[in-house]
């Protein structure tokens, strides 16, 4: 359960707040998606990106024999050397340590550090981009098919991925709905 929740607070951290556009003057060609209004985002993505900041804010709600109970948890960044790098084939590593502080209902369960090892594919349809990883058993940012990413920032330096998701589990008669919303940057290297 301790790796479902890891993962789940991974997947959150790739949800993005800035609302500046994919600047269209880095669209110059590629093999892979659209961006709105026109334009590629395959070569503007390709190189070494640092995760630079992550805020995620995770809400649960068990409902067991129709009593439900509901809790908040919210993941924010303290350090990271993961460096996320987007191959012009369309494929992508991302390796490294991300420590992060989580708060469940506004107490603190203090930092807890991730070392991360994926590997796979990502794909790029309009501003939605989606991972397939490859390495069995790793710990992946991309871990949940329920969850949607969307590149809402992507310059020169900065990507930003927003993400959100819904999942519901049902297990010994009771419902667990995990709703993810939050945000991830990264740096060009």
């Amino acid at each position: 359960m301790k790796k479902f929740y890891t993962l789940l607070f991974f997947v959150t951290a790739l949800i993005a707040c800035d609302t500046e556009p994919l600047d269209p003057s880095l669209n110059t060609g590629g093999t892979t998606g659209n961006v709105p209004g026109g334009g590629n985002v395959t070569d503007s993505i390709v190189g070494d990106w640092l995760y630079t900041d992550v805020i995620t804010t995770t809400t649960t709600t068990t409902t067991v024999m129709g009593n439900a109970v509901t809790f908040v948890a919210l993941v924010e960044f303290v350090s990271s050397d993961v460096l996320l790098t987007f191959n012009s084939d369309g494929t992508y590593t991302c390796i490294g340590d991300l420590t992060f502080e989580s708060f469940v209902d506004g107490v603190s369960f203090g930092n807890q550090t991730s070392a991360l090892n994926d590997a796979g594919t990502y794909l790029i349809t309009g501003d939605v981009i989606e991972f397939s990883s490859t390495t069995p058993g790793s710990s992946s940012l991309f871990a949940s098919d329920d969850t949607e990413i969307i590149i809402d920032t992507l310059d020169a330096v900065d990507l930003v991925f927003e993400i959100t998701g819904s999942t519901t589990q049902n297990a010994g008669g009771g419902t667990l709905v995990i709703d993810t919303d939050g945000s991830a940057d990264f740096e060009r290297q």
